[in-house]
């Protein structure tokens, strides 16, 4: 009796030990965060350096996903606010300290990346500048611009996305996020005081159809090099845009972080929108096949 007991007890301190490598192996995934403010934290300081990576544990969604997703470490925390998609494969981002180019923060031991980008590319500050100080944004040359950058963005981000797959290991996982709407749909989204009820409705049509070129882009190059996921927002922050009752987005508000500037961090997530990233992201690492591809030897 005392001989199987005691063979049963090994048996079980095996599997416990094995259960324990396992895990250790599955959490050790290493993990790069690129992009642009919506993944550094812009809004939420205080921040570690010129790119504005919020340092709060809860202010950044790259700095919370690990703590949702067991299997994922910590991060190698390298987007930075203003990024264009040429910042990410291209050129050392200007005026950012020593930001290099995106890609030369991977390797091919990096089996996870996670990534915005696109919104500067369309003309994210430019917008809402124009919006805050014209009587209509909605139509002249800012409009027909912006119709421009997005009829030629699909390409450039299929391209981008391939080129980080590439410096990858070949069976990690990039997974890229889209944008929030910015404004609480219908007759309440004119709430700001210096954006009308048209304007808001014409930024959030723009964010849709921006998203939808990042969707393509994403299929476009997953056809290419593999393993690469979209990773859809927008309805997390249903019922959280600016002018709904609990905002999850900075609203309007002035900053002397850079100079005098009218809205740094004005529309990026607040420390609960980036909790909805992060959740959002930890969904996606919990379909089967995405959770299989990294944590499988």
């Amino acid at each position: 009796m005392l001989r199987r007991f005691s063979c049963a007890l090994a048996l079980l301190c095996a599997l416990f030990v094995s259960a324990l490598g396992a895990t250790a192996q599955a959490a050790s995934v290493p993990y790069v965060a690129l992009g642009d403010s919506f993944s550094s934290g812009e809004g939420n300081r205080p921040f570690d350096g010129k790119c504005h990576r919020a340092e709060g544990d809860d202010s950044a969604y790259p700095r919370i996903l690990p703590s949702l997703v067991g299997y994922v470490a910590e991060p190698s925390f390298n987007a930075c606010t203003g990024a264009t998609i040429a910042d990410v494969w291209q050129r050392p981002q200007p005026k950012r300290g020593d930001q290099k180019i995106q890609l030369e923060y991977l390797s091919p031991a990096t089996r996870l990346v996670t990534l915005t980008i696109g919104g500067n590319d369309v003309g994210f500050a430019e917008i809402v500048t124009k919006c805050l100080f014209r009587r209509d944004c909605t139509e002249g040359s800012l409009a027909e611009k912006v119709r421009e950058r997005l009829a030629t963005i699909r390409a450039r981000l299929t391209g981008a996305y391939r080129l980080i797959r590439e410096r990858m290991e070949p069976g990690g996982y990039l997974l890229v996020a889209g944008y929030p709407r910015l404004f609480l749909p219908g007759p309440d989204a004119g709430c700001e005081k210096l954006i009308s009820q048209k304007e808001a409705e014409w930024i959030d049509s723009l964010v849709i159809q921006g998203n939808a070129r990042i969707a393509k882009a994403v299929a476009d190059a997953t056809a290419l090099a593999g393993n690469i996921a979209y990773v859809d927002v927008t309805e997390r922050f249903a019922g959280h845009e600016l002018c709904s009752k609990e905002e999850w987005l900075h609203d309007l508000h002035f900053s002397l972080h850079e100079g005098l500037n009218p809205f740094k961090g004005s529309y990026h997530p607040t420390e609960s929108g980036q909790h909805a990233y992060a959740e959002a992201f930890a969904g996606a690492l919990s379909r089967p096949a995405i959770r299989a591809a990294l944590t499988l030897p």
